[in-house]
């Protein structure tokens, strides 16, 4: 970082903003605008120094606006400050950065609060980038930590403070003042929303990273938590550290991972499971299923294991980690989104001599993949364990349960799958409704069957074979599973094309079904048409206000 000393007070800071301003006249006609970062709010106390972080879009120089607010750094510590020898203003490149700033008693007076401003420029332009207040003096503010036990142990500003992940981390604030936190971090939650103070009363609160923002979650974090007065003449600025996710815990978003058949040709993908109503339920996805996948800074990894049974027809199992050869494969498409697809290499059974083949599909964060994989047989955290059968018999291999759990994708069988027209159509639903809306995900949403002569309208009218309806008010959103494979569908409302607006494919490759979303407001009757291939089996929905 390249420094520029100022020794003198704010004339010569004066003088150098000045010649800044009047040296880049002649070129910011030719500049693009800059985007600065948003405004901080810092505050401290006399003697008390203070980081600063911040995310420039080029090089920058930072200057201060007055001389009780300096800047430390490695050429001028803080204990040269009382020698009188200190930074107003400094540079660097582009990129996160992160300043320390000093505060000195020069011109303070008795409970009144000053002010300083952080001004940043880059490109020629300048704005902004914090508002320093030195405290008021007999102001006090104390943060307390967990200790051991029931002890409470005072944290300084500069240690700062750390927010949970799964759990709310608690501290204790206390102040010979009323106060209120503010200058929240986006990515902090506050357990009960805020945190306010009486004057000389403990008060508890707890902080921990948003629930559901992978964005925020799955990095670790930095900002400032701040602690103001009521009459704005104190803040006290305490750093929050939020360290990221647990390295060795992940979740995933996507089917459930047991009862998976898969085609010989590795293209056709069919998950049978218990239905609500009691019989079984079929999804049938094309070339690939996707997950989205949450691990810390977007790091996992797969780990293939194939089941197998020896010549003695004792069971086992061989795995395969990351970088090497397996016909079951978990393809990356996005690591900032998590998104990830598993496919299955083709079977020739008269090639490989054999006629189907078991296997399982785990996902594990980078910490626990590189634990797990320097040691898969590891008896407490390797791939399986060992179950003593009894005296004199051979112990039985299993994989560990807690991975079957939180890491498996897919347990799956590649075999010669029956087509459509061979299999059996009975006990299949003509159509079936399961919420996708946050609030009821999964469950079944009812629909009933038109019949008699207004069904023979839209029968007529979109050559359907069935026709049903539903209430808008329970289509916020929802998957409309039909028997057969969807080749074409369209909605029309008021005789308008509004396909786009409110219905689509699903994006996790299923081909027997369509979503729809958002249509829970709307006035008059939305037609859905779902077509097969041979317009054999077009079904009509009917969203109904």
């Amino acid at each position: 970082m390249k420094k520029n000393k100022f020794t003198l007070g704010w004339f010569f800071i004066s003088l150098l903003m000045a010649f800044a301003v009047t040296a880049c006249d002649d070129d910011d006609n030719d500049v693009v605008n800059v985007t600065f970062p948003e405004k901080q709010t810092i505050g401290g106390a006399v003697n008390e120094t203070k980081s600063l972080t911040f995310d420039a879009v080029a090089d920058w120089t930072l200057t201060s606006s007055t001389t009780w607010c300096y800047f430390i750094t490695e050429e001028t510590p803080a204990a040269k400050a009382a020698e009188g020898v200190k930074e107003y203003a400094i540079s660097g490149k582009a990129g996160k950065q992160t300043v320390t700033i000093g505060i000195s008693e020069e011109g303070q007076e008795y409970d009144q609060a000053t002010v300083a401003s952080i001004i940043i420029r880059m490109n020629g332009q300048e704005a902004v980038l914090a508002e320093v207040t030195r405290n008021a003096a007999g102001r006090t503010f104390k943060l307390y930590k967990k200790g051991e036990g029931d002890a409470w142990i005072e944290v300084s500003a500069e240690e700062g403070i750390e927010a949970g992940y799964d759990n709310f981390i608690q501290y204790k604030a206390e102040a010979n003042f009323r106060f209120a936190a503010t200058n929240r971090p986006e990515w902090l939650s506050i357990e009960g929303g805020s945190i306010v103070g009486t004057t000389n009363q403990a008060v508890l609160f707890g902080i921990k990273v948003i629930e559901n923002r992978p964005d925020f979650s799955k990095y670790a974090q930095k900002g400032n938590l701040n602690f103001q007065d009521e009459e704005g003449k104190s803040v006290f600025t305490y750093a929050v550290d939020y360290k990221g996710m647990n390295p060795e815990a992940m979740s995933y978003e996507g089917p459930k991972q047991w009862n998976w058949e898969v085609s010989l040709d590795g293209k056709s993908f069919i998950q049978t499971n218990q239905g609500i109503s009691g019989g079984s339920e079929s999804s049938s996805y094309n070339k690939f299923v996707e997950f989205t996948i949450t691990a810390l800074n977007d790091q996992f990894y797969p780990i293939y294991v194939e089941e197998y049974t020896d010549f003695q027809g004792n069971p086992g199992y061989e795995y395969f980690l990351a970088d090497e050869s397996a016909w079951m494969k978990l393809e990356v498409k996005d690591a900032k989104t998590g998104k990830a697809r598993v496919t299955v290499s083709q079977l020739d059974p008269e090639q490989s001599d054999i006629e189907e083949r078991t296997g399982y599909v785990f996902a594990f964060p980078k910490a626990l993949y590189d634990k797990i994989a320097e040691d898969p047989e590891n008896k407490d955290y390797g791939l399986f364990v060992s179950t003593d059968n009894g005296e004199g018999m051979p112990a039985q291999k299993e994989l560990r349960y807690e991975y079957t759990e939180s890491n498996l994708l897919m347990n799956l069988v590649q075999k010669e799958l029956k087509s459509a027209e061979s299999g059996s159509e009975e006990g299949k639903k003509d159509i079936e409704l399961i919420s996708q809306y946050w609030e009821n995900y999964g469950q079944t949403v009812e629909c009933t069957e038109l019949t008699g002569e207004e069904a023979e309208f839209y029968k007529s009218e979109w050559q359907a074979a069935k026709v049903f309806t539903v209430k808008a008010s329970k289509c916020q959103s929802i998957r409309v599973n039909v028997p057969f494979e969807v080749v074409s569908f369209g909605a029309e409302l008021n005789k308008e094309d509004v396909t786009d607006t409110y219905c689509s494919l699903p994006e996790d490759g299923v081909t027997t079904a369509i979503d729809v979303w958002g249509c829970q407001d709307i006035k008059s009757e939305l037609v859905i048409v779902i077509r097969d291939a041979m317009y054999q089996k077009v079904t009509v929905l009917l969203v109904r206000p």
